[in-house]
């Protein structure tokens, strides 16, 4: 477009546009603003370079939205990667404390199993050397009159230091006495009269029945009975005859304090020795 001057037509003075005019400041005068091919060419050029504009701000706009999405994405990508590996790590984590949890059973489990065979060990260590030092026992053996008298010691203190020792029993309390008149004491050794062993699958007893004679100072004499129990004898590694209590008295509905002796001898048979005959596992003695 070529540049030039635009005067008014009526006075020549100069033009000035005033919006889409051109305005003549002297007269007044308004005109259109004149152009030639060569202004159309302008106006292509500019609004040309206005599409050229508004297109590439159009395009800087989709740059700005791609770059936007992508970051999106890779932000996206980063946190499911970041949740991924936290999931990773949080089962890692489990398995490593399920698995220390395991290995903490079993090693515990093998402490105690160990523990257990050292006590059970140092048990039967300590049970071993208690059955040498005590009395070996097994429940369905039965000792017999044979065991009795092969055990010597025992045999000879039931046929004469038990005596000896009953009779040191009544002398040790001294004279019975009643009354002024009634004055008891036991010059004589007591008799035995009856010796039982009656064994079962439980146990096995001795039954000895003394007969013992108390006289008075007036030269009268009474007949009582004394029953004396060994029970639950056993042998120890030795073969020897094992009583934990010795001997112990057995009294019954007829036995009379003020003597310390049972005035019905048939009581005593009755109560310890003839009441169960008809146990079929137990058997009776007679020595």
């Amino acid at each position: 477009m070529k540049l030039r001057t635009l005067d008014c037509k009526n006075c020549a003075a100069p033009l000035r546009q005033e919006g889409g005019k051109l305005v003549c400041g002297s007269c007044g005068s308004v005109f259109d603003i004149p152009c030639d091919a060569n202004d159309i060419e302008y106006d292509r050029i500019i609004n040309a370079e206005d599409y050229i504009r508004l297109e590439l701000a159009k395009s800087i706009v989709e740059l700005e939205n791609s770059y936007k999405t992508k970051e999106q994405i890779n932000r996206e990508k980063r946190d499911a990667e970041f949740t991924a590996r936290r999931v990773r790590t949080t089962r890692a984590l489990k398995k490593g404390i399920l698995v220390a949890g395991i290995v903490m059973i079993v090693v515990t489990l093998l402490i105690a199993g160990l523990l257990l065979v050292l006590n059970n060990a140092r048990s039967k260590k300590r049970a071993a050397k208690k059955e040498t030092e005590t009395v070996i026992w097994d429940p369905g053996y039965r000792i017999t009159p044979s065991d009795l008298k092969h055990d010597k010691t025992y045999w000879d203190y039931i046929n004469s230091e038990i005596i000896k020792e009953t009779k040191e029993d009544f002398d040790s309390r001294g004279s019975v006495i009643f009354s002024s008149d009634e004055i008891w004491g036991v010059n004589k050794d007591p008799e035995i009269i009856d010796r039982r062993l009656i064994t079962t699958e439980d146990s096995n007893d001795l039954y000895i029945i003394f007969k013992v004679t108390f006289e008075n100072i007036d030269g009268s004499t009474k007949e009582m009975y004394c029953c004396c129990a060994a029970e639950n004898l056993k042998l120890d590694k030795n073969k020897k005859i094992v009583s934990k209590k010795g001997f112990t008295t057995k009294t019954t509905d007829s036995y009379d304090y003020r003597f310390h002796c049972d005035s019905e001898l048939d009581d005593i048979y009755q109560t310890y020795i003839n009441h169960s005959y008809s146990d079929y596992d137990r058997y009776v003695f007679v020595f």
